[in-house]
């Protein structure tokens, strides 16, 4: 018999702590109704109990998203109801005036109200917002200074070097779009003491015809050479420059060092082209555009102050030919709506899709958008501005850097966060509805137009361009048919939000159902089984006290040894 070690009341006791232990998490998860409480629960259970939630609390969030992107379009189509009611009553005025019962006496004051609505659908158009948001009258889209294109550009590379040159009887001239503007004038002064940063703007203030050359080109003496960049773009742009008679000395003022400079001739024509001599060697002829990206042909593009990314524009196998160029505009468009499709492919797969978009501009030019309003650049791997999508010299149409969304300004545009995770958005774009967005405003003088007429209200100046005329009869007849296309114009915007409304309105729907359902299935992870979990603690209950019961009678057999003492 041993006293030291009571084996039965160890024993007796280890069980009681297991039960009241497991009588604690009972209570505990009855108090709450939760299966797990801490990580120790079930760690794998959390981990995907708490992603539910995630999804659970987005979609809740998406759910009113929608409710107010509903309330922005409510707000929107309001305005464009009363602008309806507007040209509807616009169109009654110019049919009356159309009618030669009327006097002029009557069309000057049917015209009087016709110009009181022209400016209150301005005035509709510049007032109404939502949450500070103007959305009728052009919106964020407003932002064509934003716009960056590639001008035509002509370089002289030399060296960094500039030293003075005797220029006595030298002859240079530049050509832009037509103009002429001679340098020699410039070129035959005494520069001794000139400059290279001196003697570029000398150059900007060369004139012909009244025009200073600054004002067509811009000049550039910051790199290793004067070089001259044409402000105007498009593919009829061209920019000209020759240089020397015979010797150097005039070549030497703009880069060149060698005597085989003489009679140098640097001639663009088009637009992105960018023509570059290096050194002293002849350019090669400028051939038609190349439609063709070759593989493994990429770009850099950076977002704000985020790190560039490198997009591959054509990660294929060999290079791609788009026909872009093709004679049938069909066969061309067909092309460049292709060449769109596979850049957007391209930014997605970098990452960029919800950053950057590709599209086509109005003038049927490549551009690059900006989906957050950031600042976007689109350089080569040397950091070098993109001139081309291509190889070599070879361009497709012509590469803009557009800032901004909706940087075409056609109007407002914004997106709906309407799910719980990235790129789950859907975009709505309403176009400027005023006046003169609905053709019913012109120029002053500008036939079928009348005087210009404005209106205050409050502090804030509302003035219509001229409203339509209908002070003679067949001006009131031509303006029916203006007014059927501005009511047809807001119709169809008309339209469009309330097919945005119907899509919002099944996508709370939706979102309320994967809502219930993602909810369910993570209550059936996270949350206890009440009727389970009483029946288990009724259990660890019953053993605890029986536990404490045993633990007693362990406790009183040491005392037997009381026995052998007698």
């Amino acid at each position: 018999m041993r006293i030291n070690h009571n084996i039965a009341s160890l024993n007796t006791y280890r069980q009681l702590t297991g039960n009241q232990a497991a009588t604690n998490k009972n209570i505990e998860k009855l108090s709450s109704g939760l299966r797990i409480n801490r990580a120790g629960d079930d760690a794998a259970g959390l981990a995907i109990s708490e992603k539910m939630r995630s999804q659970v609390r987005g979609l809740d969030m998406a759910s009113k998203n929608a409710q107010d992107g509903i309330s922005l379009i409510q707000t929107a189509e309001g305005a464009l109801n009363e602008t309806h009611s507007i040209l509807q009553r616009m169109r009654e005025l110019a049919n009356q005036s159309a009618n030669g019962t009327n006097t002029d006496a009557d069309r000057a004051a049917l015209q009087d109200e016709m110009n009181q609505l022209t400016s209150e659908i301005n005035r509709i158009g510049n007032t109404t917002e939502f949450n500070t948001q103007k959305l009728l009258n052009g919106g964020m889209g407003s932002n064509d200074s934003a716009k960056v294109t590639q001008a035509t550009s002509a370089k002289i590379a030399g060296t960094e070097a500039y030293t003075a040159a005797d220029t006595t009887g030298q002859t240079a001239s530049i050509t832009v779009d037509g103009t002429t503007f001679d340098l020699s004038e410039l070129l035959n002064k005494d520069h001794t003491t000139t400059t290279k940063a001196d003697f570029a703007e000398a150059l900007k203030n060369v004139t012909a015809g009244g025009v200073k050359l600054g004002d067509l080109v811009n000049v550039d003496a910051s790199g290793t050479a004067i070089s001259f960049t044409a402000k105007s773009a498009g593919s009829t742009s061209t920019l000209e420059l020759k240089v020397g008679t015979g010797d150097d000395d005039a070549a030497k003022m703009l880069g060149y060092t060698d005597a085989a400079a003489a009679n140098a001739v640097g001639q663009v024509k088009g637009d992105p082209t960018t023509v570059e001599r290096h050194g002293l060697e002849a350019t090669a002829a400028l051939t038609a555009a190349d439609t063709t990206i070759t593989k493994g042909s990429s770009v850099k593009i950076t977002v704000g102050t985020d790190s560039a990314v490198e997009v591959v524009l054509n990660d294929g196998t060999s290079d791609k030919v788009y026909n872009t160029q093709d004679a049938d505009a069909n066969v061309a468009k067909a092309a460049m709506d292709e060449l769109v499709k596979d850049l957007n492919a391209a930014l997605q797969k970098a990452g960029l899709d919800g950053k950057v978009s590709a599209s086509l501009s109005k003038d049927n030019k490549i551009q690059f958008i900006s989906e957050s309003g950031k600042d976007i650049s689109v350089t080569d791997g040397t950091g070098t501005p993109v001139t081309a999508l291509g190889g070599g010299l070879a361009t497709i149409g012509n590469v803009d850097q557009v800032v901004g969304p909706g940087a075409q300004g056609s109007g407002f545009s914004t997106k709906f966060q309407i799910g719980a995770n990235k790129g789950q958005s859907m975009s709505l774009d309403i176009s400027d509805m005023r006046s003169a967005a609905l053709g019913i405003t012109g120029n002053a003088g500008q036939k079928g137009f009348t005087k210009t007429n404005s209106v205050t209200n409050g502090t804030n100046d509302i003035k219509s361009e001229a409203a339509l005329n209908i002070s003679t009869k067949e001006d009131a007849s031509n303006a029916i048919e203006v007014l059927d296309k501005a009511i047809n114009k807001v119709s169809s915007e008309r339209a469009k939000l309330g097919a945005v409304q119907n899509r919002l309105e099944h996508t709370i729907n939706n979102l309320g159902t994967a809502s219930e359902n993602l909810t369910a299935a993570e209550s059936r992870i996270r949350d206890v089984d009440m009727a389970k979990e009483m029946m288990e603690q009724t259990k660890n209950n019953i053993l605890a006290q029986a536990a404490q019961a045993m633990l007693a009678q362990a406790n009183q057999q040491p005392q037997g040894v009381l026995q052998l003492l007698r």
